[in-house]
């Protein structure tokens, strides 16, 4: 398998690494017919520290993410009454972050965390960025 890649996130005196990605999980049916949820998911990790926090976007009623539709793209969370973030963007994945953390969450070990706890507090704090031009990794 290929080695992640990941980008750098500095605040304060502390180096973060971190990353994006797509999958999905199954949807277990007693009924047989077994179904999946899209979920986009965050990783941070604290460079001279063990495990990452993981902050995952479910998708659902009213939550959209990476590649769902309403222009939502890979790395893109939005809810349909409103409301986006870029996870590929800097400034929202330390607002994620700076949230996990006052929240409690430490590493140390994996860490899991629903990112749709912080979402409004978070996209609430953020510049507004057009859609069109956030397809990409770049910030």
């Amino acid at each position: 398998m290929g080695r992640r890649r990941h980008r750098h996130l500095v605040i304060g005196s502390e180096r973060f690494r971190w990353w994006v990605s797509h999958r999905h999980v199954p949807l277990p049916d007693p009924g047989g017919a077994a179904g999946t949820l899209c979920q986009e998911v965050l990783v941070v990790a604290r460079e001279g520290s063990p495990g990452v926090i993981r902050i995952f976007f479910d998708s659902g009623p009213d939550r959209v993410v990476g590649g769902g539709g309403w222009g939502a793209h890979e790395g893109g969370v939005s809810r349909v009454r409103g409301g986006y973030l870029n996870l590929h963007r800097p400034a929202a994945v330390r607002g994620l972050l700076e949230a996990a953390l006052a929240d409690g969450q430490r590493f140390g070990h994996a860490a899991q965390v629903d990112g749709w706890r912080f979402f409004d507090g978070v996209a609430a704090r953020l510049p507004a960025e057009r859609r069109e031009a956030s397809a990409g990794p770049s910030a």
